[in-house]
């Protein structure tokens, strides 16, 4: 499966119910999740990396807390990978299953994230601890779709929303948060 996605800033995530609420599109109740993400060692998260990143999210939901195990890895770019993901039982036993196969924790952080679906794209509107309020447009695809096929669809739909190209974000959450640890 491939998710293709795109990413921008907002300064209200209200302000984004509400537009989807005048639409009677449904906004789930926000849910934090915690993601730890880890990289091979000696691996950074640049652009051009292809290599594959082992995410473990843990996810508290109406006081019911689950552990979700993804890989993925990046065709094109961060927001455009392959990606696999299953339930896990044990968090920390993974974890050392991880590092054993010598990768190394890449970045640990916190979201709150709220959903919404307008047909088969899935709005997610994040306010992530130290980093801001984001909004994504995503889309599970099969592997070879064309990538800006799916990128033009995903920014029609930001445009109704009142999204703006300038405030793109081309980096995953991770490698942001690396990026504002190294330069803090």
């Amino acid at each position: 499966m491939r998710e293709i996605e795109i990413k921008a800033t907002v300064q209200s995530i209200q302000a984004i119910i509400d537009i989807l609420s005048t639409r009677n599109i449904a906004v789930t109740s926000p849910v934090t999740q915690r993601d730890r993400v880890y990289g091979p060692a000696g691996v950074d998260g640049a652009i051009e990396n292809t290599a594959p990143w082992l995410r473990i999210r843990t996810e508290t939901k109406s006081g019911v807390t689950k552990h979700v195990f993804t890989l993925k890895k990046s065709i094109t770019n961060q927001l455009d990978s392959i990606e696999h993901e299953t339930e896990v039982a044990d968090a920390a036993e993974l974890e050392s299953i991880i590092a054993h196969l010598d990768f190394e924790l890449f970045s640990d952080l916190t979201k709150t994230r709220q959903k919404a679906q307008l047909g088969d794209i899935e709005i997610c509107l994040d306010s992530v601890e130290s980093l801001g309020t984001f909004i994504e447009a995503e889309k599970l695809t099969s592997d070879d779709v064309d990538y800006q096929v799916i990128v033009d669809e995903l920014w029609a739909v930001f445009d109704t929303l009142g999204i703006s190209r300038a405030d793109e974000v081309t980096d995953g959450y991770d490698v942001l948060m690396n990026n504002k640890i190294a330069t803090a």
